[in-house]
């Protein structure tokens, strides 16, 4: 059984080592600008809807603060 072969642990070790780091490498390379940029472009929707939804709601309490103080000058 060439498994258990001692001579043969080396090769078999090295190649693995040789074709998983190429794999890493070009992975690294190629995929991980485009995920990085599409993750950064995810963080800044996500923060301008959050801006945004923020500064409506101070508009809604802002008109509603004025709405509140007109009516309580009309019936006071």
């Amino acid at each position: 059984m060439t498994q258990l072969d001692h001579i043969t642990w080396f090769p078999q070790i090295l190649w693995l080592f040789i074709i998983f780091f190429t794999i890493y490498t070009v992975l690294l390379k190629n995929y991980s600008p485009v995920s990085f940029k599409s993750q950064n472009l995810r963080h800044l929707k996500i923060e301008n809807h959050l801006n945004s939804t923020v500064f409506y709601d101070y508009m809604n309490v802002e008109i509603l603060y004025k709405q509140w103080f007109f009516l309580k000058k009309v019936f006071n």
